[in-house]
């Protein structure tokens, strides 16, 4: 389709900087279509170590659905680093996830691998270049 015919009575936009909601919009309508046919259930949590003053000093961001964790951010502050900190959140996460009827957890990472493949995950895909002189790597793990 040219990017001039478009159905009548619809317009195009490109937004740089999208609405905070766009995002969520888009999930509702993708998720809508896929309850069609398979049940859809998704949901978040997320968990924070903050000092004393209430910073962030480390957290982990997880989506649960159809069975699976995916973690989407996970964070810890450098100078907590080395000190089990990680994985402790990431124990907890998993744990939360198993109590909740996931069988497995994935998630994608580009500096982390040797962390996570300590954890017990393993590789399953590879996107290379991206960013360009790394690679993105793509792990999962059985929470059986």
């Amino acid at each position: 389709m040219d990017t001039d015919d478009w159905p009548d009575g619809t317009t195009m936009t490109l937004a740089e900087e999208p609405e905070a909601g766009f995002r969520a919009e888009l999930a509702h309508h993708i998720h809508a279509f896929h309850g069609t046919t398979v049940p859809h259930e998704a949901r978040r949590f997320g968990l924070a170590l903050r000092d004393a003053d209430g910073r962030l000093r480390a957290g982990v961001a997880g989506l649960m659905s159809w069975g699976w964790l995916f973690i989407e951010a996970a964070w810890v502050d450098d100078a907590l680093r080395g000190q089990g900190v990680g994985r402790g959140l990431m124990h907890r996460a998993e744990t939360h996830a198993r109590a909740c009827g996931c069988h497995a957890a994935w998630l994608d990472t580009f500096q982390a691998e040797g962390f996570y493949r300590a954890l017990g995950y393993e590789r399953f895909g590879l996107l290379e270049a991206y960013p360009a002189g790394q690679a993105r790597s793509f792990l999962r793990k059985s929470l059986r």
